[in-house]
């Protein structure tokens, strides 16, 4: 993202509104020396991942910030709202809205349009950003207008962010054996309409896969309750050694997080925590694996 004046402006405010670039830098994730860096023109731009977590700071509102993942309520007069301004364009489909504002998934604006999910504020300000809505005519509250991000945030390209359900470690080995029989996730929405949800930005794998880890096995690098982020691998064989993995050991087999290990012809899952089990594994007793992308210590 290219810092422009206004994003000085805002991101000024983010710092003095959160008690200094210190206290925003623990909230938001980002290096407090890139934010000074930010400010004081050292940089022209902001990289994606950085940029991405700023953007819920970016506020002209004095209560800051709004908790990321705060959602605005999906009335039928916002849904009403926002298919009158798709009918005065021209647009009829959730697919076809879906292309007009450069969104990567037709499903989530299904479900956003009729009603079955409620709507994360970046997803809704891209929207009413491309419709031409107003903000001050939309039927919602000041506390959820004060959630949305700036217009010219999305008109300058700003990072777009999208949910996906968190699956409980509980549930990891039924949720990886459903998407081995019907390759979607639209049972897991259907069945859990109110699922805690993660953010990721737009444009990653659509197949990356949300889970809460239970346990310490892999302390202290993964802690108990911690949200990973994993991307299906494509092959056993083309994992890395030392990477960290969700595997699953049969169809009925627990799902476990572990350090792939190779030695010599033998591949072992280890775990961090000295405490933890060692499991010799081969390509033909592996069911699913998944490299973990990310860790996410809060929602």
């Amino acid at each position: 993202m290219k810092i422009t004046n206004e994003i000085i402006r805002r991101l000024r405010e983010a710092v003095e509104a959160n008690g200094g670039a210190v206290m925003l830098s623990r909230k938001s994730g980002v290096d407090a020396a890139n934010i000074s860096r930010y400010l004081n023109g050292k940089v022209n731009s902001i990289g994606d991942d950085n940029w991405a977590k700023l953007v819920p700071f970016l506020r002209d509102e004095e209560s800051f910030p709004a908790a990321r993942g705060v959602t605005v309520s999906n009335t039928p007069a916002l849904r009403e709202c926002i298919k009158d301004a798709m009918m005065s364009k021209g647009i009829t489909t959730p697919a076809e809205l879906t292309r007009h504002i450069g969104y990567d998934s037709v499903h989530t604006m299904e479900r956003l349009l009729s009603g079955k999910l409620p709507w994360f504020p970046d997803v809704l300000s891209l929207t009413l950003t491309h419709l031409e809505i107003d903000y001050d005519t939309l039927p919602v509250s000041q506390a959820e207008k004060s959630l949305l991000t700036p217009p010219e945030v999305y008109q300058a390209g700003g990072v777009l962010v999208r949910p996906i359900p968190v699956v409980s470690w509980a549930n990891a080995a039924s949720h990886l054996s459903t998407l081995q029989s019907d390759g979607s996730i639209d049972r897991f929405w259907n069945n859990n309409p109110n699922a805690e949800t993660v953010l990721v930005p737009v444009g990653g794998r659509r197949d990356t896969i949300a889970f809460k880890v239970s346990g310490i096995s892999m302390e202290p690098k993964i802690s108990d309750g911690d949200v990973i982020l994993v991307e299906p691998a494509e092959s056993f064989e083309g994992i890395p050694a030392n990477k960290v993995v969700v595997a699953q050991l049969s169809p009925d087999g627990d799902v476990v997080c572990k350090r792939l290990r190779r030695q010599g012809a033998t591949t072992v899952l280890a775990s961090d925590n000295p405490e933890g089990r060692i499991i010799p594994v081969t390509a033909e007793n592996i069911c699913w694996i998944g490299v973990v992308v990310k860790r996410i210590s809060e929602l």
